[in-house]
């Protein structure tokens, strides 16, 4: 009797799932698994150029030659994220820039994210684009030039003008973030499409212009502002004008940049934000009153994080701040591990317990950071 069992065979229904119980793929298993059996090739594809990322003009060139000879991968497409350097010898030449062009006309992109050289006067390559209305998720990034090219001569600043063409060329935008840029903003003559729930501004500097003029149009629609790094006093007028225009935010996420001693926008005739739940302040000067001024702003406050080196908050002034009962929303705390006396001293494991405890007592999640560890964690 033949005992003999054959060769197990894969479903080929299964490989989709095979490929999408893993996010961490890199484009060379890609490149393997489309070689296991022509029934990989198509759901390979699907993965491999849903995102590219592209670092080199000769990236760009290799992908939209790819695109021009197997025009059937243009569907599979759906976020880009370019950010080519050229090198300092040498200018672009035509074959290049008609790469980029190439890539930039791509239709139904969602999310688009430029940086390199064309987050140099970004708006150039944004004008650019063809199919604009489909983008929901905008990134202009700045950090690979944000300190100057370091054979060129003159520094290369990474820029963005932010006027009504670009706002009506993106009128389904919902998610702005702008990285290590210089910012300016030319006012609205028009009432500009409305729809923005996120703007991020991550180490930017406001050049010309007025904040909340980048959102005009959405100023009910915003629900997530974060503004990390760049210069606090000059952005504090335009966050506090947000907060007064834009009423139903729900989260505020403001990091000043390290041991600036810079009060908060609480701390003077803080705007009132009946929308807000989660709040995090990190690296201004924060004390007691600044704990109350929230308290009377932000009456809806469900997650808190005060944070930074610069806090004058003692164990025990946060304990009554807590079992004041003031806030009745509030359900996470996030503080310091000590108090700025100065100076900066690390809290006791006493003065912690007791902190624990008042907390429990309020139902109130506790967490304990120092500000350095909280910028590589999301609280929210």
């Amino acid at each position: 009797m033949d005992t003999t069992r054959p060769a197990p065979v894969l479903v080929d229904d299964l490989i989709p799932i095979i490929l999408e119980s893993e996010d961490h793929w890199w484009p060379r298993d890609f490149q393997r698994l489309a070689l296991v059996s022509p029934a990989w090739v198509s759901p390979v594809r699907k993965r491999l150029y849903a995102h590219p990322s592209l670092r080199s003009y000769r990236a760009c060139h290799l992908l939209a030659r790819t695109f021009t000879e197997n025009p059937e991968l243009l569907s599979f497409v759906r976020s880009l994220e370019l950010r080519p350097t050229a090198d300092e010898q040498r200018t672009l030449d035509e074959r290049e820039m008609q790469s980029l062009r190439r890539i930039l006309g791509l239709k139904g992109l969602r999310s688009v994210t430029l940086g390199g050289d064309l987050a140099v006067a970004a708006q150039r390559f944004l004008g650019v684009m063809v199919d604009t209305r489909a983008v929901t998720e905008l990134h202009i990034d700045g950090c690979m030039l944000s300190k100057g090219r370091s054979t060129s001569l003159a520094p290369v600043v990474p820029s963005l003008e932010w006027d009504d063409a670009i706002a009506f060329r993106f009128p389904n935008l919902r998610s702005l973030t702008l990285s290590n840029v210089l910012l300016t903003i030319i006012p609205s003559m028009m009432d500009r499409p409305s729809g923005l729930t996120h703007l991020t501004l991550n180490n930017v500097d406001l050049d010309v212009g007025f904040l909340p003029d980048i959102c005009q149009g959405s100023w009910e629609t915003l629900r997530d502002l974060r503004v990390i790094g760049g210069n606090t006093v000059e952005l504090d007028d335009g966050i506090r004008s947000m907060l007064e225009m834009c009423e139903n935010i729900e989260t505020l996420h403001y990091e000043a940049p390290d041991l600036s001693s810079h009060a908060s926008v609480f701390d003077d005739e803080p705007p009132p934000c009946p929308s807000l739940r989660r709040l995090c302040l990190s690296g201004f000067d924060a004390n007691p009153q600044t704990l109350q001024a929230i308290i009377q702003a932000c009456p809806q406050l469900e997650d808190l994080a005060v944070l930074g080196r610069v806090v004058r908050v003692s164990p025990a002034q946060w304990a009554s701040f807590v079992t004041s009962g003031a806030l009745t929303s509030l359900r996470r705390l996030v503080a310091p591990s000590g108090t700025n006396q100065p100076p900066f001293t690390f809290w006791s494991s006493t003065e912690r317990k007791e902190l624990y405890e008042a907390c429990n007592a309020k139902g109130v999640e506790l967490a304990s950071l120092t500000s350095k560890g909280y910028s590589h964690l999301v609280i929210f």
